[in-house]
């Protein structure tokens, strides 16, 4: 492994204040043994990671391989029952209002994919180095499957993913070179710095290089546990392409292994206290997409478990300044935005209207730019905007299933996975 850092700094914020002058902070250097660390890259597959490894796509038209019922090593669920109560008590003022509960059981939800990013940008605009500014993060998507069902045109089929899902996002806690975790809030007070519109510049060198050996070191502990996913007797070629994992296509006892073997990585990476984000969206009750074309979009603080509805907004990713503030949750149909989108628009915000995906033209001029990590991140756009790039349009999934179709892999999946494995390569591989 190469040389991450002498020192690895543990600190104790007593402020958010990132002032380099005043900045009140108490530092504790700590030195780190470097002799026989864990693992690392040096332990890796030549071919670590491929698009398989970053994407794992979990097939929606089979038994479920995480769901509810899975709980992590300490016996919590991985998808508790209040947080599912939080989406659809989010939902009752909207037009999804309680389709959630009526059209599923909590029994029903499972986990359709997982990504996982070890440089996850954590500013607000594209033009802060992307690469730097980053810190690695776990998502998973989860999502309602029903079995034995019956399509509205009388056809039966045995697996019907329903238009609704849910996106947990958390952030890697820190880690030292050994892999395990370590007090500290880089990630934190950096991410508070950059969303105040600060330059990175103004980050003191003792901050800035303990961000940075400490982001690495956390990157590293989150790819050794991807790593261990891969079954050692499957060819790594299996591995290069961004479609369902490999392992479950296998056989049972492959996919029974590979099932025990995520439940491990996501009790180490994903328990519901380091809940970051999370956010959701629903079709209205009826389970026909291109005739209510209605779909909602609500959002979460991840509040440390407990999460809070939040209001959405679209931040200018020229600008850094906040462009619309949409509300508690976003309602849009195909070529048509919410009405706090669409007054903020119809008031002749430019910049807004350069952030968001509408109609099909949209699609061909901004698509692109939408789709690359380093022209759009997260905050940039509305939440639509970003699941409106799929060739079919009332397709509004980004890595999860399409009613019997499978899941849909979104142009953005495709490149922030493009994107993370360079990084890996050029970061932690040299």
């Amino acid at each position: 492994m190469r040389h991450l850092y002498k020192t690895i700094f543990s600190m104790t914020f007593t402020t958010a204040c990132m002032d380099s002058e005043t900045m009140p902070v108490s530092i504790r250097s700590t030195e780190v043994v470097e002799q026989n660390p864990r693992r690392g890259p040096q332990d890796w597959d030549t071919d670590f990671p491929a698009q398989a490894d970053l994407a794992i796509l979990l097939d929606t038209q089979d038994q479920p391989i995480v769901d509810v019922r899975t709980t992590d090593e300490n016996g919590s669920a991985l998808l508790p029952e209040a947080w599912l109560t939080a989406v659809q008590n989010a939902y009752a003022n909207t037009d999804v209002m309680d389709a959630v509960q009526r059209e599923n059981r909590y029994e029903e939800w499972r986990l359709v994919s997982a990504r996982v990013s070890p440089c996850a940008p954590i500013g607000i605009q594209p033009d802060v180095d992307i690469d730097t500014w980053c810190w690695p993060t776990v998502r998973l998507v989860w999502q309602p499957v029903v079995e034995d069902f019956r399509l509205a045109w009388g056809v039966n089929t045995d697996f019907y993913a329903d238009d609704r899902a849910i996106h947990a996002i958390y952030s890697v806690a820190p880690r030292g070179l050994d892999g395990e975790r370590i007090e500290g809030e880089w990630r934190e007070v950096v991410a508070e710095h950059l969303s105040e519109g600060n330059d990175p510049s103004d980050i003191p060198p003792r901050m800035r290089d303990g961000f940075k050996a400490v982001r690495d070191a956390s990157a590293i502990a989150v790819l050794n546990g991807v790593h261990d996913l891969r079954d050692p007797s499957l060819l790594t070629t299996a591995y290069r392409e961004l479609d369902l994992r490999p392992e479950t296509m296998n056989g049972d006892g492959r996919r029974y292994r590979f099932a025990q073997q995520l439940r491990t990585f996501l009790s180490e990476f994903a328990s519901w206290q380091d809940l970051g984000e999370m956010t959701s969206f629903s079709l209205p009750e009826g389970r026909n997409p291109a005739g209510s074309d209605i779909w909602v979009f609500v959002g979460f603080d991840g509040n440390n478990g407990f999460p809070q509805l939040k209001e959405l907004n679209v931040v200018g990713r020229y600008s850094g300044t906040e462009l619309v503030n949409i509300g508690p949750s976003q309602t849009v149909a195909v070529g048509i935005e919410d009405d706090a989108v669409q007054n903020a628009l119809d008031r002749g915000n430019r910049e807004l209207r350069e952030s968001v995906i509408i109609g099909s033209e949209d699609i061909a001029e901004i698509g692109p730019d939408m789709a690359d990590p380093y022209e759009f991140l997260v905050p940039n756009t509305s939440c639509a905007s970003c699941h409106r790039l799929n060739g079919l349009r009332f397709d509004f999934h980004s890595l999860s299933g399409f009613e019997d179709r499978g899941i849909t892999v979104s142009p953005r999946v495709n490149k922030d996975v493009a994107r993370d494995m360079i990084w890996t390569r050029s970061n932690l591989l040299r």
